[in-house]
């Protein structure tokens, strides 16, 4: 493949017969089957954002719609289109009109039923067409599609004697389905429905209900891109958030519409080709060099290990990619290529899979890729760099120094996302020190050296928040802080009396007395970390054992009902907030094992031999956010009053515990 002038690759969708990922053969077999299927039919088409959605419908439409020979006439409707600066209500409008105006456009009948419509309402004016029912049904959308039919609306000799049945809407578009198709010689009509994904999920659900309620008609398919996880979603307004208990209402509802759910072959899909292709083609590649396979075969790991298979992430990284190729060559004094100096083919190579590395750390695993802008050299992450990046070790490693290994899994351990992708993310870094291991030299010296370099030219292309340390007023935080907390807790618990405010220094918290007289302190430690704001909450909730405890399991202690209850009531607050990773976390989440629940730390803590003379130990837990004022948002100041809340209950009722 030759080097092109191009600099960079467009996200639009592949169209035709592009063969790009190796996905042919899915490709064709749904062809296949829409061809003999029976109508109506409705598919949907499910995958995750970038997963190429549209790319497969622009080849199902090439597949069955194009051409002298083809066997159906082909709408496509983009719906995200429709919703551009439109309410929702318009946006289900104006889809239902031009599904109309497509079908009925040259049907005496769909005219003269809208007409029919019309002159049933036109005593009441135009507008109250915006509200014309069907067999009791609100169809707000027949002005609309009257006007996109050109049906007229006044008729003063109209009759408003009878209701309209919603079978005779579908009897007069039916009609106007066969009329076309018998005038094309075509076997029916396939309605590709695109970007349902990208609506608001209940405005996608009206849009689903639609077509069932409307457009299940004779020689009518309809190919829908939309996931399952949007149609629970849009669905919650009715049924609640999804449980075991109710996900068979949501899975009904799913099936009474879709007929046929397709899965996007993700897992299957090669790319690899298309990588190494486009690579070349934008010149960040040399066109007349093939990489040697072993070289190749990383560029294969680095693709793996983070953007995978999804055509979007692939495009993005390539694009990344080549923009810090031409600032790199714009810096080379006399504008030479890349590949024309002195400097070994090999050497090259390693250097552009070290920026490959780096662009795909950068823009798949941002949390990790701030660790290296804030230190490049991560052979010298160490305790001191932990501290300061708020990340909390885990206990395997207390006592010595960790190494960046130590460090990497720990910051993976706190992130759902990242807990899934550790063994990816470590195999990056791991590739990292064996390419610079083969140049020889010191390692260590040059990964902090070779990485600084490529960071420095990679930070035009990063998305980062950034909270400067002079712009973060501790005290003015604590003190907003406070003020909303109060009265959050006040109405909440207007029992709790002796609540007292530390003395906000910067850092913040409660004083709080229980009914025997003890007093107790939450602790409230704000900090700007990594270009973030974390909050630190630390609890008393410290139970010493007593003699007679000496050697019991945490099971066995269990077994005292005060215990367990007063556990169990505050694991009920604690927990839900534990689910919320990416702004709650627990500070003492272990290796790959995340505790959601304060009783499955304690448990896991027990085991582990480190609680021989506590029943419990104090709970310290984080909430991360880009910038201060996200913690004014109510669901953050509920999380705060609900630690406060937990800790006074639990002290409460192990008042005197022994």
């Amino acid at each position: 493949m030759a080097q092109t002038d191009k600099t960079s690759l467009n996200d639009m969708p592949f169209k035709g017969e592009d063969d790009d990922f190796k996905t042919i053969n899915y490709v064709k077999g749904l062809v296949r089957f829409i061809k003999n299927a029976q109508a109506p039919l409705t598919i949907a088409l499910q995958g995750e954002w970038g997963s190429g959605k549209t790319s497969l419908m622009n080849r199902l439409e090439y597949g069955l719609c194009r051409g002298g020979n083809s066997d159906f006439m082909g709408i496509t409707i983009n719906t995200w289109e429709y919703s551009m600066l439109a309410s929702p209500e318009e946006t289900v409008y104006n889809i239902l009109a031009r599904l109309v105006k497509e079908i009925g456009k040259d049907n005496s009948g769909v005219k003269k039923f809208f007409k029919r419509i019309s002159n049933m309402a036109w005593r009441g004016g135009r507008e109250l067409l915006k509200g014309a029912k069907i067999a009791g049904q609100t169809l707000p959308v027949i002005g609309i599609a009257i006007e996109a039919l050109n049906v007229p609306t006044e008729n003063p000799l109209a009759s408003d004697n009878d209701d309209v049945a919603l079978s005779e809407l579908r009897e007069a578009l039916e009609k106007a389905v066969k009329q076309h198709i018998e005038d094309e010689k075509k076997k029916g009509i396939i309605i590709f429905v695109d970007d349902l994904d990208r609506l608001n999920p209940p405005v996608a659900v009206e849009i689903l209900e639609l077509l069932k309620n409307v457009f299940t008609i004779e020689n009518c398919i309809f190919v829908l891109a939309i996931d399952y996880e949007v149609v629970v979603k849009g669905l919650e307004p009715k049924f609640g958030k999804l449980t075991n208990q109710n996900e068979r209402e949501f899975r009904s509802f799913f099936d009474k519409i879709i007929q046929v759910p397709f899965s996007l072959p993700v897992n299957s899909y090669q790319p690899m080709d298309f990588v190494m292709r486009s690579l070349k083609e934008i010149g960040y590649l040399p066109g007349n060099v093939e990489p040697k396979e072993e070289q190749e075969a990383l560029f294969k790991e680095v693709v793996k290990a983070s953007v995978g298979n999804n055509p979007r992430s692939i495009k993005r990284l390539i694009n990344t990619l080549s923009l810090l190729d031409c600032i790199t060559k714009a810096m080379r004094e006399n504008n030479r290529s890349a590949f024309d100096d002195e400097a070994p083919m090999e050497q090259h190579l390693n250097e552009k899979l070290l920026n490959f590395i780096i662009v795909a750390i950068q823009i798949c695993y941002p949390r990790i890729y701030s660790l290296l802008v804030d230190r490049p050299n991560f052979t010298e992450w160490n305790r001191e760099f932990a501290a300061r990046e708020g990340i909390a070790m885990s206990a395997g490693v207390e006592d010595g120094e960790p190494d960046w290994t130590d460090l990497l899994e720990a910051v993976c351990s706190a992130d759902k996302y990242l807990s899934q992708r550790y063994l990816d993310i470590s195999k990056l870094f791991s590739m990292i020190v064996e390419i610079i291991a083969r140049e020889g030299g010191n390692t260590k010296e040059n990964i902090g050296v070779k990485l600084k370099e490529i960071l420095d030219k990679a930070s035009v292309t990063g998305v980062r928040s950034s909270v400067k340390v002079e712009e973060f007023d501790k005290k003015a935080f604590i003190q907003k802080l406070y003020e909303k907390v109060d009265r959050r807790i006040n109405r909440l618990r207007p029992d709790i009396e002796r609540l007292e405010r530390r003395k906000n220094t910067g850092n913040g918290g409660y004083i709080f007395w229980v009914s025997d007289g003890q007093r107790y302190h939450i602790k409230f430690v704000p900090d700007n970390l990594n270009n973030t704001i974390t909050l630190r909450l630390d609890l008393s909730t410290r139970i010493a054992r007593s003699d007679n405890m000496k050697g019991l399991s945490f099971e066995k202690l269990l077994e005292n009902q005060r215990l367990a209850e007063a556990l169990s009531a505050f694991d009920d607050r604690i927990s839900p907030l534990l689910q919320e990773r990416s702004f709650f976390t627990s500070i003492h989440s272990m290796g790959e094992k995340f505790f959601t629940s304060y009783s499955d730390e304690l448990r896991y803590h027990h085991k582990e031999g480190s609680m021989s003379d506590d029943v419990t130990h104090d709970a310290v837990y984080l909430i991360t956010l880009p910038k201060p004022s996200d913690f004014e948002a109510e669901k953050i100041i509920d999380a705060v009053a609900d630690v406060v809340i937990a800790n006074y209950d639990f002290r409460n009722s192990m008042k005197d515990w022994s």
